[in-house]
């Protein structure tokens, strides 16, 4: 059987374990989760930057209480505030994956309440579905891959470092570049290929110049984030948001999104080769599963993000269904199958793993004869 052939027999097999009743988004779950969220992060950073930092070191002359009190909610306002916006900035990757009229609300509700306010409107990971792509996944087409070479090092120190500047870029993006896209064509198709994708860990990725890059949803969030930015940016220079704020704001955004970064690093094992596609098959083992623990995962890697391999799989699988499902595929795919191949004891060993760059090459794991068993009876 051919490579292509032994791959779609596996996504055939695993769409008959996971089933149908899994695949369908409960719009509700999507609402109330999301909304739940995003409360949480305004009322958390509401008291973050109410909590200023000189009111803790003035608790060091008064009593120990006093200190200990302003200390706590200063940083756990922040810890909250941070894992909160990280968890409503990731409903980005569903609304992504997501068709229909049913999720448009959902979407618009997300970039108003969000995407608008943290500066990534959901415009700007439009192109993600290009990383599920079998003839650019792991490629220099891939917008989401580091890209396995002789400066894998090099790439990789600078991707753990880029959240110190990510904030200050998405500034600059909404505050110059969309006002210059919106007065020139030119610089809207440099604005569009080079400066429009909201995670780009290749840095010879370029964003095709498509139907999306003229559509009024994209000027809409364009023109509403660049507004936003400006108006933010006038109030602090008029003296009416204080310079603390931004910095504590900067603050904030560098913790999720460094946190965002490791995770992104764990997601693959990012052994494919530039300079070939791959298979759906060799898309999941290069690929980690994270399933131990409960609430710990959830909060480095919320919203299904766990269970990548699973996402890699089934790209529409829902966020809340990814529990179950894989649960299903543990259960009934033999233990030697190439899903449970995915699963990773943890998120150390595996950032270890590829910092290290120690992984065994996605060929050898493909080449393992057992791979491709059947499910199993579920009787």
């Amino acid at each position: 059987m051919t490579g292509a052939a032994t791959s779609a027999r596996f996504v055939r097999d695993a769409h008959a374990v996971v089933g149908g009743d899994l695949l369908a988004a409960r719009a509700r779950r999507y609402w109330f989760d999301f909304l739940c969220t995003i409360a949480i992060v305004y009322a958390a950073f509401a008291v973050y930057l109410a909590t200023p930092v000189s009111s803790v070191v003035a608790a060091t002359i008064g009593s120990p209480w006093q200190q200990l009190g302003s200390g706590v909610t200063l940083a756990a306002s922040f810890v909250v505030c941070g894992l909160a916006m990280y968890r409503a900035a990731i409903f980005t990757h569903e609304i992504a994956h997501r068709r229909g009229a049913a999720f448009r609300a959902f979407a618009g509700a997300w970039n108003v309440l969000c995407g608008i306010p943290f500066l990534m409107p959901s415009f700007m990971y439009g192109d993600h579905k290009g990383h599920h792509a079998s003839h650019a996944y792991g490629t220099w087409s891939d917008p989401e891959y580091v890209v396995h070479s002789s400066r894998r090092g090099l790439r990789v120190a600078v991707f753990l470092l880029l959240p110190l500047l990510y904030p200050l870029i998405a500034a600059v993006r909404f505050l110059i570049l969309a006002p210059l896209a919106l007065l020139s064509a030119r610089i809207d198709r440099a604005v569009w290929t080079c400066a429009s994708s909201l995670y780009v860990m290749n840095e010879s990725y370029r964003r095709d110049y498509d139907a999306a890059a003229s559509a009024p949803a994209r000027w809409a969030q364009e023109i509403a984030a660049s507004v936003w930015a400006w108006l933010v940016t006038g109030l602090g220079i008029a003296g009416v948001i204080p310079w603390q704020w931004f910095a504590k704001t900067y603050l904030v955004f560098l913790f999720w999104i460094a946190l965002n970064q490791v995770r992104t690093l764990v997601a693959h094992r990012y052994e494919s080769k530039a300079d070939a596609p791959v298979s759906y098959l060799e898309q999941l083992l290069d690929t980690n599963t994270f399933p131990y623990g409960r609430w710990l995962p959830e909060l480095w890697a919320p919203i299904g993000l766990r269970y990548h391999a699973l996402h890699h799989l089934l790209p529409m699988l829902p966020y809340h269904a990814m529990g179950d499902a894989h649960a299903r595929l543990m259960r009934r795919l033999p233990p030697d199958s190439a899903y449970h191949r995915t699963v990773r004891g943890g998120l150390w060993p595996a950032l270890l793993s590829t910092l290290l760059d120690r992984h065994p090459a996605a060929s050898d794991r493909a080449a393992a004869p057992t791979l491709m068993a059947g499910p199993r009876d579920s009787r």
